[in-house]
């Protein structure tokens, strides 16, 4: 009976032990998912666009700080940056009828679509990580290229505009 007792007692401690090395390895998975690259919400976009067509940029702070990457130019200072913003919106500019056409992870390549040049390349390989995304937005005055972050104040962070491509 003794011998029984034991048998049962390691059945159990080596169900206990199994279970643990299950549960340790569910929760590693799980942390490991803050690790995993961050991709834009298409609700949240077209919330930025809206903004963007508002004018209201700049009365966000730090949705759009340098450097900034508009086209294949690199700004440097927010007074640019911010000016850019004001001046664009008092020009008229808007985007219409906007829908996300295609909403994926960032690469270096992706600099294309703004400049294929070394300047814009190295912009993507110094400011952008695995949080960053490239947005297409297809609209009825053409297609625009968006470089964005994690939100900032309910909106995707803008590292970078271009457009329109048509």
């Amino acid at each position: 009976m003794e011998k029984a007792g034991l048998l049962r007692q390691g059945r159990h401690s080596f169900v206990l032990l199994g279970t643990a090395l299950v549960m340790a390895g569910i929760l590693q998975v799980l942390l490991s998912c803050a690790t995993v690259p961050y991709v834009q919400k298409e609700d949240k976009v077209v919330k930025l666009v809206e903004l963007i067509n508002r004018g209201g940029v700049n009365e966000v702070p730090g949705l759009a700080s340098t450097p900034f990457l508009i086209d294949g130019e690199i700004i440097l200072l927010q007074k640019d940056l911010s000016e850019f913003w004001d001046n664009l919106h008092k020009a008229g500019f808007t985007i219409r009828s906007p829908r996300v056409a295609q909403n994926r992870f960032a690469t270096v390549e992706d600099a294309k679509y703004f400049r294929d040049s070394m300047e814009v390349r190295t912009f993507f390989k110094k400011y952008t990580d695995r949080d960053t995304s490239l947005v297409q937005v297809r609209s009825a005055d053409g297609t625009f290229y968006l470089l964005l972050g994690r939100e900032v104040k309910g909106y995707p962070r803008m590292l970078g505009f271009g457009g329109p491509v048509q």
